[in-house]
């Protein structure tokens, strides 16, 4: 079979960039290692060292701490004996996780509701990039997954009752004035509405972007490419994309490019002791390249009179979700919300519910 001259090119073109980017990422972003603790699997720094302490691991390089919990109350009597501590907001922060800062560190425990594992280290940036390489022994991920079909899949967002609906309970069987789910759903929704603003305005591959790369070579000198792709790069994709309108014979040339899956961190069937390593030479859980685009607003109902609204029943549900013992008794629709009003064992109370994503917006007084 001949192939187009174009093609030929582009192919040298694409193999010239992407040796020149892999080269880059090699020498100016730190490695990460995959390390088991206790069955949880973290990508923590490559150079860092852990030893077992008297209640986890610790790092003296990097002075990250690891502690893991294998049911909800050793999660609420950790946290419970947190004094000092403030709730806060983290940029890139994963799902079903609460972060902290006690004195000058930063700390994040995520669950996968049976299971969890606290991260601490003053490097806040460092935090948040290891909180969302979290595999628990269940084989689920902390990171918000991507979407695999650039165009086709719209960029994903985060919702407070779907993507935090694990951590709200354990923090209300704490309901200490550091750790409550008032303090906390102020704070998450600061770093939901910006996800999902980055998400809407095709800028997701810039605010998910990890600061520490995985990309050290293995053992035998080859990189573990796991469930990556050479169009994942941005540099990559934008090669393709104008080459693909220059021919005129693109079905979507002008999307972007999409994003890219977040690469799968294999586990170790190897691993007998805690903690154990195993190099990983993707590049975390932060997409390479950008995802679909909007049609440009900056608000966090970008294009909505493209999207679909939720239903009232859809509403409901979303409050009930959040407050299941909770009775609803109306729900009114507006342009770009519902008033959700409802009846529990405090009172009788008003929320807020954005019609396109279905996300509780805080209470109607």
């Amino acid at each position: 079979m001949k192939l187009n001259s174009h093609v030929i090119f582009l192919i040298a073109i694409v193999g010239i960039i992407a040796a020149g980017v892999v080269g880059a990422t090699m020498l100016n972003n730190g490695a990460m290692k995959q390390t088991d603790f206790d069955g949880i699997k973290v990508s923590v720094p490559a150079d860092s060292n852990f030893v077992k302490t008297a209640d986890g691991y610790a790092d003296s390089k990097y002075g990250i701490t690891i502690h893991t919990f294998k049911n909800n109350d050793s999660m609420v009597n950790y946290l419970k004996g947190k004094s000092g501590v403030s709730v806060i907001s983290l940029k890139n922060q994963p799902p079903q996780s609460v972060a902290f800062v006690q004195g000058d560190d930063t700390n994040v425990l995520v669950t996968n509701g049976g299971e969890a594992i606290a991260i601490g280290a003053k490097d806040q940036g460092l935090v948040s990039d290891m909180a969302n390489t979290v595999v628990f022994s269940n084989h689920q991920k902390s990171a918000k997954p991507n979407p695999v079909i650039p165009v086709i899949s719209p960029p994903p967002h985060l919702e407070f009752h779907r993507d935090f609906y694990l951590i709200v309970p354990i923090l209300a069987k704490i309901n200490t004035k550091e750790f409550n789910t008032a303090i906390f759903e102020t704070n998450i929704n600061n770093t939901i509405n910006d996800y999902n603003i980055a998400a809407d305005n095709n800028q997701l591959s810039q605010y998910t972007a990890n600061e520490f790369a995985q990309n050290t070579p293995s053992n035998n000198g080859v990189n573990n490419q796991q469930n990556t792709s050479l169009l994942d790069n941005q540099n990559v994709s934008n090669v393709v994309n104008s080459m693909s309108s220059n021919n005129g014979n693109s079905a979507g040339g002008d999307s972007g490019g999409g994003n890219s899956p977040a690469p799968s961190i294999a586990p170790d069937a190897n691993a007998n002791s805690n903690p154990t390593s195993s190099v990983s030479s993707s590049s975390g859980n932060s997409p390479s390249s950008g995802s679909s685009p909007s049609s440009g607003s900056n608000n966090g109902h970008a294009d909505n009179n493209q999207k679909q609204k939720i239903t009232t029943e859809d509403a409901k549900k979303a409050v009930l979700a959040k407050y299941p013992s909770a009775k609803v008794t109306k729900v009114d629709p507006s342009s770009d919300f519902f008033i959700v009003s409802y009846k529990d064992s405090s009172g009788t109370h008003k929320v807020k519910v954005d019609a396109y994503s279905g996300q509780i917006m805080g209470n109607v007084k």
